[in-house]
């Protein structure tokens, strides 16, 4: 065989394995978005790469030579399948509470077959030595070698799974098409792909006859089209009936659960996942147990909880005050968290110039939620301007949970780490620009943070936007005697002269839950020289609510000792850098438990329900 012809059949056979890689990129993309609402991101990634990695090794040993039309047969069945057998498999299994082999069950029920018949397809192609060598020579029947076949193999899985990770998630295109969409378009390709293989025989006609052999060939070909267009009308007729019960993102209606007292007020796929607006409604009769919850809107980021308020008979406020309102004039109660409301107590600092006079001026919030701590703020005439990456948890803010407009020029839906470092660039510069008096900064969501802007280098960037005596306030979720916790405080600590922090448990916290509680934790640090204090409280701070009354009023009550958690011996072992940040991989490793506690706060059917 000539090097050109070489050269051609290693071209086909890498055209084969990009072939089989791209789809099946997509394919682990989709089971991953599928499962990480029910399951969050860590444990739903913390196996996955595995499971996918011996599926392919099993396509590649396996002692059986399978036609690659059944193949194509057998991947388009386990596609149809794959919608509702992923879905309710990881509903089946969340159940179980175990949050490292429940995924594991799920992919290894749902994708594990798909990756094994795809990559099935590159393990088996023949290779050139099998080819025959001349008219004289037959083609072998055999097997590639396996070490081929393992190769061609993972290969394959490299390059899928590489894609599925950076290629797809950055395709605004696909947060309009569902997962069940999805696999069922490619299940019907590998269907139409069989349909085509069938070995469909021209009738035979005397060599005289050419014309009416010509016909005949002709009438084959036409067969198979009318088969393909034929399966194509059933296909896009029958598909639906095989999706699974996942609502259509963007939600287009509220959706009001059929057995159960909860309602979708939103639903969409954006940049940081699926954003949620959900509603627990009252029950439809008075069982005599007021303390079971209900009445509460939340807004949920896939399976972690951005914040929530209660509503409805729920809503609450001293003497006349007026509640809040959503854009629909309903009314909104407290917030369900008290974490929002210790960042609010800021406004309380003083021992700073700005606090002493009550004459804050300008703040900045980096990572919106729900809005509390920024309607605040504004509520109380602070010029705020809001950092948040993802549009629709501001949307969800301003529509659902009453977030006031904070006027022309105070939104940046972008990154916080580029917002920042362009607007030191501009100080630095000479350009006058807004200093901040007060920032927030509250980017924890579903078990981690965006390491990035925890680093020393971000902190010293941020400084350069803050007042002299500015105050940065910062939202930290995990178990306080964390090797991630203790990164995150010294980190802050060489940046800033001091800090103080505070938990949002509501009774004491000894010493040896610092251990074992996931709490959140609000760290509120400055360069002011005189040592960090708050006020005591008035009414006016309240705005009517019982709540902020309540954690204002007890706020001292509430501090962590952070010399429980510091290591005086680690120095610069325990500082973020952008070099040196191990902080995502710790955060990941408290994964696992941030699901538990996610379980433990809202019951299964919210969780399934998206």
């Amino acid at each position: 065989m000539s090097v050109t012809a070489n050269l051609g059949k290693l071209e086909q056979k890498a055209a084969t394995i990009l072939a089989v890689a791209l789809p099946l990129s997509l394919l682990i993309f989709t089971h991953r978005r599928e499962l990480i609402p029910l399951y969050g991101s860590t444990p739903t990634s913390f196996l996955l790469d595995k499971i996918i990695f011996a599926a392919v090794i099993l396509s590649s040993i396996h002692p059986f030579s399978i036609p690659p039309r059944w193949v194509l047969l057998a991947t388009g069945i386990a596609l149809t399948a794959a919608p509702n057998v992923t879905y309710y498999m990881a509903v089946w299994t969340a159940r179980k509470k175990d949050p490292v082999w429940g995924p594991a069950v799920t992919h290894a029920c749902s994708l594990g077959p798909i990756v094994f018949l795809l990559t099935t397809f590159v393990a088996e192609m023949n290779d050139l030595d099998s080819e025959p060598q001349s008219k004289g020579d037959k083609a072998s029947t055999g097997r590639s070698p396996l070490s081929l076949r393992l190769i061609r193999g993972t290969m394959c899985h490299l390059i899928s799974y590489t894609l599925s990770q950076r290629l797809w998630a950055g395709l605004p295109l696909l947060y309009t098409i569902s997962d069940s969409q999805i696999y069922l378009a490619i299940a019907g390709a590998f269907y139409a792909l069989y349909i085509a293989s069938w070995p469909i025989q021209s009738v035979k006609r005397l060599p005289r006859k050419k014309k009416i052999q010509a016909t005949s060939s002709l009438s084959a070909f036409q067969l198979k089209g009318f088969l393909l267009a034929a399966f194509a009308a059933f296909w896009w007729t029958a598909h639906p009936l095989f999706a699974n019960p996942i609502l259509p993102h963007p939600l287009k209606e509220v959706y009001t659960h059929p057995s159960y007292n909860l309602q979708i007020l939103s639903a969409e796929q954006s940049v940081t996942g699926l954003i949620q607006v959900a509603e627990w409604l009252p029950p439809e009769a008075d069982n005599g147990n007021d303390q079971e919850m209900h009445s509460a809107r939340y807004l949920r980021a896939d399976h972690s909880i951005l914040g929530g308020v209660w509503t409805r008979d729920r809503v609450q406020v001293l003497d006349d005050d007026k509640p809040l309102q959503d854009s629909f004039g309903s009314p909104l109660g407290d917030s369900i968290y008290s974490t929002f409301i210790i960042q609010e107590t800021v406004r309380l600092v003083n021992s700073t110039q700005v606090g002493k006079a009550d004459k804050w001026k300008n703040a900045l919030v980096i990572g919106l939620g729900i809005g509390t701590s920024a309607t605040s703020l504004m509520r109380h005439d602070i010029s705020t301007t809001i950092v948040e990456i993802d549009p629709a948890v501001y949307k969800a803010a301003r529509t659902y949970f009453g977030l006031p407009d904070p006027g022309p020029g105070q939104v940046f839906l972008e990154d916080a780490r580029a917002w920042v470092t362009e607007k030191q660039a501009k100080i630095e510069a000479g350009k006058q620009e807004t200093l901040f008096d007060i920032v927030i900064h509250d980017c924890f969501s579903g078990g981690g943070v965006p390491k990035h802007i925890f680093t020393l280098q971000f902190w010293e960037q941020l400084k350069t936007l803050m007042a002299p005596e500015g105050v940065l306030v910062v939202n930290f979720a995990g178990i306080l005697r964390s090797s991630s916790s203790r990164l995150v405080i010294h980190t802050l600590e060489r940046s800033f002269k001091q800090c103080r922090a505070f938990h949002d448990v509501f009774d004491a916290l000894p010493d040896e839950k610092y251990d074992t509680e996931f709490i959140n934790m609000v760290i509120f640090c400055t360069q002011a020289e005189s040592p960090l204090t708050f006020r005591t409280t008035k009414k006016s701070d309240w705005l009517g609510s019982p709540l902020r009354r309540h954690v204002f009023q007890n706020l001292l009550s509430r501090e962590v000792n952070l010399t429980s958690i510091r290591d005086p011996t680690a120095g610069d072992g325990y500082i973020l850098t952008d070099k040196t940040n191990p902080l995502g991989t710790l955060q990941a490793e408290q994964g696992s438990h941030h699901w538990s506690v996610m379980r433990q706060v809202l019951g299964d059917v919210h969780w399934e329900t998206y």
